[in-house]
């Protein structure tokens, strides 16, 4: 069996085109898994699996980053303005439907972020998938720690940045959230 060599698919991190064409890259590589990257060559099709854009791993093979560049501002900024109206002291349409105004608060924020979570869930888990078939092929003795570093784009304010890290800890192991911008060697020092 033929290993596979990853350096083929070390390429600069950087976000996808947007609406307005604008490219947002930074100076890191790292492993691209999905369109045309690892995965493929791992005999996921495309679409088949949801999966991270790129990853990292450190030199003793033991822990791995995975690296999703989205472009969330929207959806948070919808997300964040539902949870203030629920935290209003005014009565609301939870307290007419529910009795119980916490009660709804948790069902409505859960509700409101589920899209935006499930989808990083989802990404968390295929990329994981991905790995481990690789570690299989590639007979690693080691399990691997796993990590998520998610990239907003630059026009993310820190106020949803540090929602949405708030949101996903605890349900995805160790995750970090910053701007393409912020990108730098601390943010991926433990795969040093």
């Amino acid at each position: 069996m033929l290993l596979i060599n990853l350096e083929n698919f070390k390429e600069t991190i950087q976000h996808k085109n947007s609406k307005e064409g604008i490219s947002e890259s930074c100076s890191f590589l790292a492993y691209k898994i999905d369109d045309n990257g690892l995965s493929q060559c791992l005999g996921f099709k495309n679409g088949q699996i949801n999966q991270t854009d790129y990853f990292l791993i450190n030199k003793e093979k033991t822990k791995v980053q995975f690296i999703e560049l989205t472009d969330l501002s929207d959806h948070i900024k919808e997300c964040m303005f539902a949870e203030t109206i629920m935290q209003s002291n005014s009565e609301s349409f939870a307290t007419i439907l529910v009795k119980s105004p916490k009660k709804a608060e948790k069902i409505v924020n859960n509700k409101i972020w589920s899209e935006v979570l499930g989808e990083l869930k989802n990404k968390w888990m295929g990329s994981i998938a991905i790995l481990e078939r690789y570690c299989r092929r590639e007979q690693y003795e080691h399990d691997l720690h796993y990590s998520l570093l998610i990239v907003l784009r630059d026009n993310a304010d820190s106020r949803q940045i540090e929602s949405l890290a708030f949101k996903l800890s605890g349900m995805m192991g160790k995750v970090r959230v910053c701007n393409t911008s912020n990108i730098k060697p601390p943010l991926l020092v433990e795969l040093a």
